[in-house]
């Protein structure tokens, strides 16, 4: 019985793993460059369809019991697929803190660190692709300016996170996250 809950929980974590990286995947990949369009205006507006993605996504990542994930995967990677090439990760991550209710389910998937931990592995190579673009710093004043968060603080603290992200340390943005939590969620 022992070694049956433990291949569930391996398979459990593998799969979680999976979705975690599609679904971030499906965010932002194959975009060569994140373009002036999202730095101009500074203004991280999404349109409804994809608002309404995010939220179903992270709802049913924050409410779903770790079992449960394994049989919405199919679900889960449709609604990222429809995210892919239409928000940047500084989008998806505003469009989350800056809705209340979003942060607080924020807040519900940290306390599954299985969950939270696998969240933040799938923002890692978004993340580090979006360094690489033009003008990364600009934008992250402009997401901390949007957040209503101190634009110092925050941009130290991604400077942190980069840097250590860039060593290959998977859950480097956890920090990241732990602060948008931690100021945004009540």
């Amino acid at each position: 019985m022992r070694i049956k809950n433990i291949y569930l929980i391996i398979i459990l974590a593998i799969f979680l793993g999976g979705v975690a990286y599609l679904m971030f995947d499906s965010l932002i990949s194959d975009r060569d460059s994140v373009g002036t369009e999202h730095t101009e205006g500074a203004v991280f507006e999404i349109g409804a369809e994809e608002r309404e993605i995010i939220r179903e996504l992270i709802t049913t990542m924050a409410r779903s019991n770790p079992a449960v994930l394994a049989f919405k995967k199919g679900k889960l990677e449709a609604l990222g697929v429809k995210l892919r090439h239409k928000v940047t990760t500084f989008e998806f991550l505003a469009c989350i803190f800056s809705d209340p209710e979003l942060a607080n389910e924020m807040k519900l998937l940290k306390e599954s660190s299985l969950k939270y931990n696998r969240f933040i592995e799938g923002l890692f190579p978004k993340m580090l692709k979006e360094y690489e673009s033009e003008a990364f710093y600009t934008r992250a004043i402009h997401f901390a300016g949007h957040l209503e968060i101190d634009e110092q603080e925050f941009v130290a603290l991604l400077e942190r996170c980069i840097s250590v992200a860039k060593d290959g340390d998977r859950t480097a943005f956890g920090p990241l996250l732990d602060y948008l939590i931690d100021v945004k969620a009540k």
